[in-house]
């Protein structure tokens, strides 16, 4: 039997607040991206030791050294991307590179490109918060998913000021080839665009190869901002750490913007960080092998009602099928689900204009969990 067998019910619906807290206990909860395993037993005691080391004055504005050091080995040597510890900065999560990508580099009626939309709904959220505007670059959702890179060069104006990609993308779990990340770099240089690139699902690959934005050039690197973090793959999103690196000539002006927001990241949390990096790579494989047969299982109930339609995730814990063959929009059949089946689902148009006719269905909990959620989706669409 592994960690992966089964899940404690109790146990998430007490302390998954975002995912099962806030539902009755009869509602099964396939929508926040949290793993609904616990975390690694090496994290759990290095933030004991951190803690037993009192980590509790004052550390290094851009990370603990030591935390430092072991990411830059592993952007040096996983993502072929030349990291210094002055490229690198500790951060609370992703979301918040997300907002200071915004905030830092966006003015009112400036415009980002989200490349490809439909995409992780704070993209959209910061960048309307920023007064900017988003322009969707939608994925061709008939031609296996492939970035139009035709279409993102047309959606280029004068007020474009930045480029923003997820990859592995959220929510299709699409992994990028090498030449469509090369196009979306060209039209980057061509345009003298910033590229922000949330790598956060680097770990969580089925099939395909991750390739990071700033490992294709020099060039690249000073003009792209990428973003990685801990909390998907490691199943520790309450722990709140990630890290940004960029060779661009606004990292000390970052790093002070930074500073002034935050001083620096919770050292427990850095130390999960060294953890995950450091003794995460069996953990990994075992999640990964079971991730496998839940995708595998989940394309396989879906591909079995009538009027849905899901592609093939490469990469990331999740399902994006279009349910418009139902008749229905991404919002309606949610609702449905969650009325009739009792089943949380998010709504695609959540994503974006593009995600409108789909669903994101979290398939990172056990086959027992998922077998009972399809049984009761199965009901309910095959009854509308």
């Amino acid at each position: 039997m592994t960690e992966f067998d089964s899940v404690d019910l109790d146990f998430l619906r007490k302390r998954a607040a975002l995912k099962w807290g806030r539902w009755q206990e009869d509602v099964i909860s396939l929508s926040v991206a949290d793993l609904d395993f616990k975390a690694p037993e090496e994290i759990k005691e290095a933030v004991i030791r951190a803690a037993r080391e009192d980590r509790t004055p004052y550390g290094s504005y851009g990370g603990d050294p030591d935390v430092v050091e072991v990411v830059c080995d592993k952007l040096r040597r996983i993502n072929r991307i030349p990291a210094t510890p002055d490229h690198v900065h500790m951060i609370p999560g992703t979301m918040f590179a997300i907002f200071m990508a915004c905030y830092y580099f966006l003015k009112p009626g400036d415009e980002a490109i989200i490349c490809p939309g439909p995409v992780y709904p704070p993209f959209i959220h910061n960048v309307l918060n920023a007064q900017a505007v988003p322009v969707f670059n939608p994925l061709d959702f008939r031609n296996g998913l492939k970035l139009d890179l035709d279409d993102l060069k047309r959606r280029v104006t004068s007020r474009t000021r930045m480029l923003m990609v997820s990859n592995p993308h959220n929510p299709t779990g699409r992994v990028f080839t090498r030449k469509e990340l090369e196009g979306i770099a060209e039209i980057a240089q061509e345009h003298d665009l910033l590229i922000f690139t949330d790598e956060l699902y680097e770990d969580m690959l089925f099939e395909g190869e991750h390739v990071s934005l700033a490992s294709l050039s020099d060039d690249v690197f000073r003009r792209t901002l990428t973003v990685f973090g801990f909390s998907k793959a490691f199943g520790i999103p309450g722990y709140r750490i990630a890290y940004i690196v960029t060779g661009g000539d606004f990292v000390s002006a970052l790093k002070k913007r930074i500073h002034d927001a935050i001083v620096h990241t919770d050292t427990l949390a850095q130390a999960a960080a060294k953890a995950a990096l450091t003794t995460g790579s069996p953990w990994i494989s075992k999640l990964m092998a079971h991730l496998k047969e839940m995708r595998d299982y989940g394309v396989e109930r879906l591909s079995g009602i009538p009027g849905v339609s899901c592609p093939v995730p490469q990469a990331t814990p999740f399902l994006f099928p279009d349910v418009s063959g139902l008749g229905m929009t991404g919002k309606q059949c949610s609702e449905v689900l969650r009325e009739k089946a009792k089943v949380v689902v998010m709504d695609g148009a959540e994503f974006g204009p593009p995600g409108e006719n789909y669903i994101r269905i979290n398939f990172a909990t056990s086959r027992e969990v998922l077998k009972e959620a399809f049984d009761r989706i199965d009901a309910a669409l095959k009854g509308v």
